[in-house]
């Protein structure tokens, strides 16, 4: 399958090792561009790409970035894929967004919103400590 993948820290980096062990065709990008993806390229054998090399092709997009960063994306360009949101809102990173902050929407939908012309599946919801 050809996957892109936006982000490459923790999630976006470890899901690129996985999908290339298993023989999936991978491009990840970053807000830094490709040039800073050159050891995990070489390591995984992903192409390094641009957020629009990463998402033009894909038949499955991946977003593992920081969900302050989401409103940044180009809504156009993931027009009619299948998007998996790998973001998680944490407002000491994300900062104080309002429909977050109160639960009216989940982060997956406020994702989904910015993206409206894609498919939006969540995927890795971080587990709550038990109280």
């Amino acid at each position: 399958m050809k996957i892109g993948i936006i982000g490459s820290g923790h999630v976006g980096g470890t899901l690129t090792r996985r999908l290339r062990t298993l023989d999936h065709d991978v491009t990840v990008a970053n807000s830094r561009g490709p040039q800073t993806l050159t050891d995990l390229a070489q390591e995984t054998g992903a192409t390094a790409g641009t957020l629009e090399q990463a998402v033009q092709d894909a038949e499955l997009v991946i977003v593992a970035i920081p969900v302050l960063a989401v409103p940044a994306l180009p809504p156009e360009l993931f027009d009619g894929k299948v998007v998996v949101d790998a973001d998680n809102y944490y407002p000491q990173r994300d900062g104080d967004i309002a429909e977050l902050l109160d639960r009216s929407l989940s982060s997956s939908r406020w994702t989904a919103e910015h993206l409206k012309g894609a498919r939006v599946v969540k995927a890795f919801k971080p587990s709550r400590p038990s109280t």
